[in-house]
């Protein structure tokens, strides 16, 4: 499916970015690695792993992480908004937090595999919940085909 969504990005000359928590910039990476993504679809992305990064460079309002914590849809959302901020070429932002593994706000109803992934389009978000098994690199695997599965959807909507 990656293969497949670069190859629509690069065909209808769309442009990316990301904005990395819990992937720490993995899927930018990925996205990176085919035909002509660097120079054709991928602007960049921001890895902003610790809490303070969200707070001090991307300006997340930290009431928004002491009331959701930094692994949210909320925070998540908010980070869609300021990575269009960041990355004002890009036709779509990806945000992503989680808990790839122990750590973090991990509890029984956001357990470790749990990712938050935003899509923003202009002014339209759409919000992707999802609970992956595996080692952090399995974990990652999936989730960069299942971003690219819903960036296709997406596009061809």
């Amino acid at each position: 499916m990656l293969k497949q969504c670069c190859d629509l990005l690069e065909q209808k000359q769309l442009k990316i970015a990301f904005v990395e928590s819990a992937s720490s910039g993995y899927l930018c990476s990925q996205f990176s690695i085919y035909k002509n993504s660097g120079a054709e679809i991928l602007l960049g992305s921001m890895v902003s792993y610790d809490p303070s990064i969200k707070i001090e460079v991307l300006k997340i309002n930290p009431l928004l992480i002491a009331q959701h914590t930094a692994e949210s849809a909320e925070v998540t959302a908010a980070l869609a908004v300021q990575g269009q901020k960041l990355f004002k070429h890009a036709d779509y932002i990806i945000a992503c937090t989680g808990l790839l593994k122990s750590g973090g706000s991990a509890c029984a109803s956001k357990p470790v595999g749990t990712f938050f992934i935003c899509i923003q389009n202009q002014d339209l978000q759409h919000h992707f919940h999802y609970c992956l098994a595996g080692t952090p690199v399995e974990k990652l695997d999936q989730l960069t085909e299942l971003v690219a599965t819903e960036l296709i959807q997406l596009i061809n909507k």
